[in-house]
């Protein structure tokens, strides 16, 4: 974790520089716009990492690592790619829960499931953004494509463990 942070910051740095040399004056509306994303995020951020704390305290340990733990194969890629999609929000919530759940002994490629059937099927995402604009139509035919996604990940995943095991 402290390393991803690490290459965080440097990026930010580098882009700022790059800022910098190509064009100063876009330097203040770029913070302005960092400070609105900071302030939108902040709030929401504590209260995602406490319901993550509360949710590995609810859940039987015992219960997730037998459903979606490294044991589980297959069946436990579905049924962690189902509970990504009924997941009710931006990645705020999602990354949590999913650092809950490895905490309660989910596999590496059961999460790779499930944040997979997150970003491809979140239910609130389709009903509220994708089929009002996009009509029935769009939206049937985008989930019928995406449904091996979650399989696909997963499955690749459970091979990468194999190979470098």
């Amino acid at each position: 974790m402290f390393i991803s942070s690490i290459i965080i910051w440097l990026l930010a740095i580098i882009l700022l520089l790059i800022v910098f040399i190509k064009n100063k004056k876009n330097i203040p509306e770029a913070l302005n716009i960092s400070l609105n994303q900071f302030l939108l995020v902040l709030p929401r951020l504590p209260l995602s990492l406490l319901a993550a704390g509360f949710i590995t305290v609810l859940l039987p340990k015992e219960l997730i690592s037998s459903w979606i733990g490294h044991d589980s194969g297959f069946f436990g890629l579905l049924i962690a790619a189902v509970i990504g999609s009924i997941i009710p929000s931006g990645p705020i919530v999602a990354f949590p829960v999913a650092i809950a759940l490895y905490k309660l002994g989910a596999g590496s490629p059961q999460l790779v499931a499930f944040l997979t059937g997150w970003s491809s099927f979140q239910i609130t995402r389709m009903l509220l953004w994708e089929v009002p604009f996009l009509g029935w139509g769009f939206a049937y035919k985008r989930v019928i494509v995406s449904i091996p996604l979650p399989f696909i990940a997963g499955g690749i995943s459970m091979l990468l463990i194999f190979v470098y095991n």
